[in-house]
């Protein structure tokens, strides 16, 4: 059993507790937008990465950037991870190319925007759902498989939204699909951490505010003008702000942290 004893460490410091060398990661949606900013830091901490989304040139393009930057090890892979052959191919292409995975950043998400009694069930809802958590929890479960049959531990990081959290005034666009499905990803993120802390696989969520990046580009300037007037310090979110998490979530730093939501929104979701 392992010690509950303060870990000494020794002349390394507390900057190798955010060491990834060796580490094998799969960033969904890492192509673009955050899920690019957090393969980045990832790859930045040396951990090998696949890049995975729908678009396999953009995969591609982002490992070789990833290569070039930080002589890690990178691929990019085609999946829709609302697909399950997709999500079990890519798990298997990632495991035969660099290694069993061992961190996991589920940050490939969809939106519809409109107004409730508007949202198409097909593309409006279902699409939504199946993307953001039907393919985060096919994608937790088939990397977990894995780590539990060579008795390894891993971390899992969902990429929820204080969306998830808290409702959007209708003024500002009602995405109600789309916050839906992050909170789902949360209590996911709970009951997946439970069902996997004693083998030593975290599961958190990270839950990002309005964040000068990924699908926040699309919103019209009087709504984001709307969103940021109910942030407490009075701005959006820069994505190169989501580092610091990504790298704690996803490293030893956290090492006894499980089925939690880190929230980085500015204090939006404390008014």
């Amino acid at each position: 059993m392992e010690s509950d004893e303060p870990r000494l460490l020794g002349n390394a410091g507390i900057l190798s507790l955010f060491d990834l060398t060796g580490q094998v990661a799969i960033v969904t949606g890492g192509h673009s937008g955050l899920g690019r900013v957090m393969a980045e830091t990832l790859a930045e901490l040396g951990s090998a990465v696949a890049v995975a989304a729908r678009r396999e040139d953009a995969c591609i393009e982002a490992a070789e950037a990833l290569v070039a930057q930080h002589g890690v090890q990178a691929i990019g892979v085609r999946a829709d991870v609302a697909e399950e052959a997709d999500v079990d191919a890519l798990v298997a292409t990632v495991s035969r190319s660099l290694g069993t995975p061992t961190i996991v950043v589920n940050a490939a998400a969809t939106f519809w925007a409109g107004r409730p009694e508007d949202v198409p069930l097909d593309k409006g809802w279902k699409r939504v759902l199946d993307v953001n958590v039907t393919g985060a929890f096919q994608l937790c479960r088939a990397v977990a498989a894995r780590l539990l049959d060579e008795q390894r531990t891993g971390s899992i990081i969902n990429v929820a939204s204080s969306g998830g959290l808290m409702s959007f005034m209708p003024e500002a666009g009602s995405t109600i699909s789309y916050t839906t499905s992050k909170g789902a990803l949360i209590k996911l993120t709970q009951d997946l951490a439970a069902a996997w802390a004693a083998n030593g696989i975290r599961v958190n969520a990270l839950a990002p505010g309005s964040m000068a990046a990924g699908m926040m580009d699309t919103v019209p300037e009087d709504r984001l003008r709307l969103m940021v007037s109910t942030i407490p310090m009075g701005r959006r979110g820069r994505a190169d702000e989501l580092r610091g998490a990504t790298a704690f979530l996803a490293s030893e730093a956290s090492s006894y942290v499980t089925g939690a939501t880190l929230v980085v929104d500015g204090g939006q979701t404390i008014v």
